[in-house]
């Protein structure tokens, strides 16, 4: 048996330099970098979410001022929610929500004066104060020139406080009613009175009152006159009269003026009264300052 040939020896690869998978150099800290710490890095704020603001003092006291408003309005405190909602708006004046409130606080008050100026008017009116019924009447329609109430009230106030105020001119000067033209005013007052409804306690008043005054005025008051039988005597309105030493008239309630004239002597003039009802004194008209 012939003796196998050896195997070729196969020889080592060479050794070649090949460079690391990872450079040393990076493993060591960089001189630009900071070192390297254990605190976790911040989480990224998502645009959507931005970072909550503490409230400030302002804050604050705006949202106590709104609150209060809105307490107040609750509460039908108007003048205390317009404090309120001004003080809002002095430190947010664009807020709509401020508005808002100081209209519905500003609205309440007037709906407010409107009803408690209505119900003074109405008490007026029923205590027949009509002049005063008149100005609450017109006081609403200063702040709502459109309330119906008002504008009806302030009409027929104002007609009856005229009435009212020339009725009792008339009753407190019965001596003009001497005159035509003011009698016949008074007259006509009179049928105005009778006419007009309702009727309480204070016109009824005034037509017994007028009503007497007129006939009392419309009925003639005995006068005498007395003088010497040389005095020329002449009244006003009624006439001359000539001399004598007595005469009586019947006048109507007013005044008179009478004049009383003789040659050489100084004219005089007198003022009679006459009131109805009630005889005057006798009046002596003679001329006695000569000339």
């Amino acid at each position: 048996m012939q003796a196998s040939a050896p195997s070729p020896e196969v020889p080592a690869p060479a050794t070649q330099d090949v460079p690391p998978l990872v450079d040393s150099k990076l493993s060591e800290p960089s001189p630009l970098l900071p070192p390297p710490t254990n605190t976790p890095r911040p989480a990224p704020v998502h645009p959507r979410n931005p970072p909550q603001r503490q409230p400030s003092e302002a804050d604050r006291q705006y949202v106590d001022a709104m609150s209060n408003g809105l307490a107040a309005l609750e509460n039908r405190q108007w003048l205390a929610a317009q404090d309120a909602f001004a003080l809002a708006s002095r430190l947010r004046p664009e807020a709509p929500e401020v508005a808002d409130g100081l209209a519905r606080a500003r609205a309440g008050q007037r709906r407010e004066s409107v009803a408690t100026n209505l119900r003074r008017a109405r008490e007026f009116e029923q205590n027949e104060a009509w002049r005063e019924a008149e100005e609450m009447y017109s006081a609403i329609l200063a702040i709502d020139p459109e309330s119906a109430p008002a504008l009806d009230g302030r009409k027929r106030t104002g007609t009856r406080a005229a009435l009212d105020e020339k009725v009792e001119f008339h009753l407190a000067n019965p001596g003009r009613l001497s005159t035509a033209t003011v009698f016949d005013d008074a007259a006509s007052c009179l049928e105005e009175t009778l006419e007009t409804v309702p009727s309480g306690p204070r016109l009824r008043g005034q037509i017994a009152r007028l009503q007497v005054l007129l006939e009392h005025v419309s009925t003639p008051v005995a006068v005498v006159l007395e003088s010497d039988a040389q005095t020329e005597i002449m009244v006003y309105r009624v006439g001359r009269l000539g001399t004598f030493t007595r005469r009586e008239l019947n006048l109507k309630p007013g005044a008179y003026t009478v004049v009383g004239s003789r040659s050489g002597y100084r004219d005089v003039r007198l003022q009679l009264v006459v009131t109805p009802g009630t005889p005057p004194k006798p009046l002596v008209v003679r001329c006695t300052d000569s000339l």
